[in-house]
């Protein structure tokens, strides 16, 4: 990753910017499409996405207290890259240096017009319930204060951490945060929740209903999946024995293409069901998962989804196309 930072950049995006771009919240993106969460853990590499084209960018996710990690097996951060697959699994558990330190980052000098800043952040999975929520308020008005940062994601969803306790449920945390944070906003401050793509089309519009009911001002669909049964149906076959050894002795998240077809029509579904609502305020689906192409984009636009994070897609791309990484997308339309 550190030699990503060092790349020689194009002098200038050359996208059409003004067929693409879209505006959420009063907020203009560029382009419809930017990293996911866990790209940039502490805050990095602005400079180097926005000059690639990006169409935002989201640092984190990060926790109140610092977090070395997972370590598991003497090794640190697993993960691992099934290139023929287009998947990815990691074990890397919230590394980050703690939301203390990183409210305070200067993200970037030059923050680019269409290039908005997200943060991702959730409680800490080592305090109890209680504490984690209350500091999880604490954090999201550290980072109000930071200027650069304009809207936040809060992360309800990583499969590589195991909660201290959960024995307050989705609802009463949600409304905790709405109470004490939401209403209690200084400024425009959008904040979208971001659950996994393995929750059940039946548990959707509970979940919707609960983030209409507080106002949160978005939903991102989804995080990676623990779904090893059903994912393996979709490994190459010269990946399936490096899956089968990592998910047994790591566990971990599955990303990339697997992810594709279900994080569509989660979001869809979640579209429709917005749509059916008499909302009075600015709601909107993002999706993640599985995001790799144009086509990928093309799709969630026609079926009303307002953005979309790549992670693995990004890479696996970059691999292919270097500083062209945003232009061989949007510039190769057919």
């Amino acid at each position: 990753m550190d030699n990503f930072y060092n790349v020689k950049l194009a002098p200038q995006n050359t996208i059409n910017t003004n067929e693409f771009s879209t505006t959420l919240w009063g907020i203009n993106f560029r382009l419809p499409l930017l990293n996911a969460a866990g790209m940039f853990k502490d805050g990095q590499g602005y400079d180097v996405v926005s000059s690639l084209g990006a169409g935002g960018y989201i640092g984190g996710t990060s926790t109140s207290g610092v977090r070395d990690g997972n370590i598991i097996h003497g090794i640190r951060h697993p993960f691992i890259s099934l290139h023929q697959s287009n998947i990815a699994v990691n074990y890397l558990g919230l590394p980050n240096l703690g939301d203390a330190l990183l409210h305070t980052k200067t993200i970037t000098s030059q923050k680019i017009s269409g290039c908005p800043i997200g943060w991702s952040l959730m409680r800490d999975p080592l305090l109890t319930e209680k504490e984690g929520v209350t500091e999880l308020i604490n954090s999201l008005f550290l980072y109000e204060q930071n200027p650069h940062i304009d809207f936040i994601e809060i992360n309800e969803s990583c499969p590589n951490v195991k909660l201290h306790n959960t024995s307050v449920d989705f609802e009463n945390r949600l409304q905790y945060v709405a109470k004490h944070f939401l209403q209690k906003r200084t400024r425009h401050l959008p904040v979208i929740v971001k659950i996994s793509n393995d929750v059940s089309i039946d548990a959707l519009p509970n979940i919707l209903n609960i983030l209409f009911k507080y106002k949160f001002d978005g939903i991102n669909i989804g995080n990676t999946s623990t779904n090893y049964e059903d994912a393996i149906k979709y490994i190459a076959k010269d990946d399936v024995s490096l899956f089968k050894y990592f998910t047994k002795n790591f566990g971990g998240g599955v990303s990339g293409k697997y992810l594709q077809s279900n994080s569509l029509f989660l979001c869809t579904e979640a579209v429709k069901y917005k749509n059916t609502q008499n909302l009075d305020y600015e709601f909107h689906v993002i999706r993640t998962g599985g995001v790799a192409s144009y086509e990928d984009v093309l799709l969630s636009k026609q079926y009303g989804i307002s953005l979309n994070q790549w992670y693995t897609g990004f890479f696996s791309n970059y691999i292919l196309h270097g500083n062209d990484v945003y232009n061989n997308i949007f510039l190769s339309i057919p």
